[in-house]
């Protein structure tokens, strides 16, 4: 039986470049089920295919996946992040169901008015006088993320859990709190908008937890985390995380579900 969420928070997939994992949030997709899906930013990594084209049929599917959940009534809100800017110009326009926001407020089920958006506008290595810098080192992320699944695949076959990605976003994280506490940027202005919390994604770190008494929920990712934030039906907001192990059943289960369903529709039409 497939879960049922209000509401899914889904950010950070990166689809144009080839650390996403658009494969993973595909069968995750078809193991739940939600009434509203808000994509909050760099779904589509603009910036790496306007550096180097690269698109593969996991991308596809995916977009099939989310218009074919559109079309079933399922409600798609898209709030463009950094990677993806460019479509911050349609905000406001409806795209085959789709709908384009700059930001958004969301009210959940018992009544908590949320504010929805990437979240690039408060880290501050993204000043203009440090742009070159935030280039250089988005580049070297995605080399280093490539690097470290090879390293991670090497390490787990002698039972180590090590990931050089996670190693060095720790030690740039320390690096950019130092210049500005993300973190506490959004909580203060979730209280400057006068409401209850605020889901974001951007720094690819999955967290809930409250922050002075506001909701602070970030969404990850879908590059080296497998990471949403959901709202159940009654309006409990909670950090969903797969891991690879997680992942892996569920393809299982999908396929297994998908056989037994072939199967029974080729015996009713024997019957």
């Amino acid at each position: 039986m497939k879960t049922k969420y209000r509401t899914l928070f889904i950010s950070d997939v990166h689809m144009g470049s080839k650390i996403s994992r658009s494969r993973c949030l595909n069968e995750f997709l078809k193991a739940v089920e939600a009434e509203k899906i808000v994509l909050l930013g760099d779904i589509i990594d603009v910036s790496a295919i306007k550096r180097k084209f690269y698109w593969d049929p996991d991308h596809n599917a995916l977009i099939r996946r989310l218009f074919k959940m559109v079309k079933k009534g399922v409600e798609v809100i898209y709030i463009p992040g950094n990677h993806d800017k460019d479509l911050r110009d349609m905000a406001g326009f409806d795209f085959a169901g789709i709908k384009i926001r700059k930001e958004d407020i969301h009210t959940t089920a018992d009544s908590r008015r949320l504010l929805l958006l990437h979240g690039d506008k408060f880290d501050g290595v993204l000043n203009e006088k440090l742009m070159f810098l935030y280039t250089l080192g988005d580049r070297c992320y995605d080399i280093a993320l490539l690097l470290s699944r090879v390293i991670n695949k090497a390490l787990m076959l002698f039972g180590y859990d090590w990931s050089l990605s996670r190693y060095l976003k720790t030690k740039v994280k320390n690096v950019v709190k130092f210049i500005n506490d993300f973190e506490h940027l959004v909580v203060a202005e979730a209280k400057n908008r006068k409401v209850d919390g605020i889901i974001c994604g951007h720094i690819h770190t999955p967290e809930l937890r409250m922050i002075d008494g506001y909701l602070y929920a970030n969404c990850g990712c879908w590059t080296e985390n497998m990471s949403a934030v959901a709202e159940s039906m009654t309006g409990e907001i909670e950090l969903i995380n797969l891991d690879a192990f997680a992942m892996s059943e569920l393809s299982k289960n999908i396929k297994e579900e998908m056989y037994a369903e072939e199967t029974e529709h080729f015996q009713t039409i024997g019957a």
